[in-house]
């Protein structure tokens, strides 16, 4: 697993240029280099799915396969939509417009990362009665605050006390900003984006959580217009950590479709996916 600039133990550089994605995607074709890689297949998670889906168009070449995790491809625009316009469009997507002010989202980030990490690691089972629930934007915004809510005190049956204090490090010594930065790039992939193909023909993957809040499995429709290749298939009984809330099943599905473009049937390798 590669942990991107801006994540977990990687370099953290203070310009939002930075993090741009084609400065990811260059990373990840350095790293093959590094590892002496020719190509592979990417699989992304959220952020991690946006830049995979961009591997495939700044270094298709180094890309044997692609597959998002609750991040459906969305194609690069042909006029430009600030965050604002966006969220018009998309209005769960609110909650961004926080956290792409990283001068104040870092301020309240940065004051309890376990707080934070206790609220948001969880499934959506565990966000408290739908009368009492608070919404994304409202629960970045009182990580810095007295509001007494169990999320902010309850960790989830997801990840032991071991594992969430490793989180908790983590961003305690990379700090939230360069997190938070990725969702201030805008502009700037938009401008890198302007020659960019639309269109991705490698065999993909989507799948998609059926009770994920935030990238409803319905923003996949269309897909197929400019990926081909796809396979899309959606876990019903999972919100956005999908990935850790029925990871047995994602690892079938992800064992199943790479078995599909390795040509099991002629190499007689069977790769096996493991969360």
């Amino acid at each position: 697993m590669a942990h991107v600039r801006g994540f977990g133990q990687s370099s953290t550089p203070p310009s939002v240029e930075f993090y741009g994605a084609k400065n990811i995607t260059n990373d990840l074709a350095a790293l093959l280099d590094e590892l002496d890689i020719d190509k592979a297949v990417f699989i992304g998670h959220d952020w991690g799915g946006r830049h995979v889906w961009r591997m495939c168009l700044y270094h298709p070449e180094r890309v044997i396969a692609v597959c998002g995790v609750c991040t459906p491809y969305d194609p690069p625009r042909k006029t430009y939509l600030s965050l604002e316009e966006v969220v018009s469009k998309v209005p769960q997507f609110k909650y961004q417009q926080f956290l792409a002010d990283t001068a104040t989202s870092e301020k309240v980030l940065d004051a309890s990362p376990r707080r934070l990490l206790t609220a948001m690691l969880r499934k959506p089972s565990e966000m408290g009665p739908r009368s009492k629930q608070l919404s994304l934007r409202k629960t970045l915004l009182a990580v810095d605050s007295n509001v007494d809510h169990p999320v902010f005190t309850q960790r989830s049956v997801l990840l032991s006390e071991a594992e969430l204090q490793y989180y908790i490090d983590q961003y305690s010594r990379s700090k939230f900003a360069s997190t938070c930065q990725t969702y201030a790039t805008g502009e700037i992939d938009f401008e890198n984006e302007l020659n960019l193909p639309r269109i991705i023909n490698h065999q993909a993957l989507f799948i998609g959580a059926a009770k994920d809040a935030v990238l409803k499995p319905e923003m996949a429709r269309g897909m197929s217009k400019y990926v081909p290749n796809l396979e899309m298939r959606t876990i019903q009984d999972a919100g956005h950590w999908v990935l850790w809330e029925q990871k047995e099943e994602v690892n079938v599905i992800l064992s199943e479709w790479l078995a599909k473009i390795s040509g099991r049937g002629t190499s007689g390798f069977t790769p096996v996916a493991k969360l």
